[in-house]
């Protein structure tokens, strides 16, 4: 049988009755690293959980408020319809998207001003390369922002497709910031609450892929004297 080689004896004093501790000796390739590099992995332990945990709640909500897809060109028109936007308007579109319902309403429908706002920057950049082309980039704006903090006190109408979740937020929001007598005119999720003056239905096939529908349904809305 080959010589099997042996570790050094521990030095351990023994006493009467007791057995003497066994050496034990335990490797980590955590403390085999560097410090510094013992430090970033520790640090990273840490973190990252906490970053990504963060980073899915806000995706959630976002999905929950305000998931992104086209609102086809005929339900654009027809939303602007039944809020009579006319030269006398200011329109702004929450979660402005592509940009299309904001250069429509200046193009189209001759609104004095027109602002699309969404958390979207990409999205912001292509609405005003679109507002650009359309020849209207000093009537329709658009901005980076979360729609919940938008000051929408100086519109007439205010256009919204959101999802049911948001809708008693931002149906206090309007209440409160809009003038008597502005026009807010939504897409598909009513507000809670909050009598509509008008419902619409109308096809609307090009949804089927985006979400799952083909149909749209519209609601206006006016803001009660305070």
């Amino acid at each position: 049988m080959d010589d099997v080689p042996t570790l050094p004896a521990a030095r351990h004093r023994a006493t009467p009755g007791r057995r003497a501790p066994i050496a034990r000796t335990t490797w980590s390739p955590l403390l085999a690293r560097p410090a510094r590099a013992r430090l970033r992995t520790i640090v990273a332990l840490i973190v990252l959980p906490a970053l990504v945990s963060s980073v899915r709640a806000a995706t959630a909500d976002d999905v929950r408020v305000a998931p992104y897809a086209d609102t086809p060109s005929p339900v654009v028109e027809a939303m602007l319809r039944m809020a009579g936007v006319g030269p006398a308007d200011t329109v702004i579109d929450l979660g402005s998207g592509d940009g299309r319902l904001v250069i429509a309403a200046v193009r189209d429908f001759g609104a004095r001003a027109g602002l699309g706002v969404d958390i979207n920057a990409a999205l912001v950049d292509h609405a005003k390369s679109r507002a650009a082309q359309a020849g209207v980039a000093d009537r329709a704006r658009f901005e980076v922002r979360d729609l919940f903090t938008t000051d929408v006190g100086g519109a007439t109408v205010v256009a919204v497709y959101l999802f049911p979740a948001a809708m008693p937020r931002l149906r206090d929001k309007l209440r409160a910031e809009l003038a008597p007598g502005a026009r807010v005119v939504v897409h598909d999720f009513p507000f809670p609450g909050w009598p509509a003056d008008r419902i619409v239905s109308l096809p609307a096939p090009q949804k089927a892929d985006s979400v799952g529908r083909s149909d749209a349904v519209l609601f206006l809305y006016t803001v009660p004297p305070r």
